[in-house]
């Protein structure tokens, strides 16, 4: 189901969503920043822009929706390209280090 393991009160459990998406962007973009600064780079500031420019440096997720549990209804469905539901879809470090790397000064 896609969803992300996690520690909660001490016990394994899933998570899925924002709340577990967030920090693993945070730490991507921390682990691109370490490589610029490893390489005498500046770390990157605003992505959005860097991102948005490179949308192939993403996997295009089209299929599923954010409807929520239980059969909620009024979400989006993902599509080809950019959508509501997944943006520019889920990273990949390696594309995205190359990108960070040649757009760095």
């Amino acid at each position: 189901d896609n969803q992300y393991c996690i520690t909660l009160n001490k016990k394994a459990a899933a998570a899925y969503g924002t709340s577990a998406a967030t920090p693993t962007v945070a730490i991507l973009i921390a682990k691109l920043n370490e490589e610029l600064l490893s390489a005498g780079k500046p770390p990157l500031g605003f992505v959005n822009p860097l991102f948005y420019k490179n949308p192939n440096a993403f996997n295009d997720v089209t299929k599923g929706n954010n409807n929520g549990r239980n059969g909620g209804t009024g979400g989006f469905d993902a599509a080809p390209g950019w959508d509501p539901t997944t943006g520019l879809g889920t990273p990949d470090f390696e594309k995205l280090k190359t990108v960070v790397m040649n757009a760095a000064k």
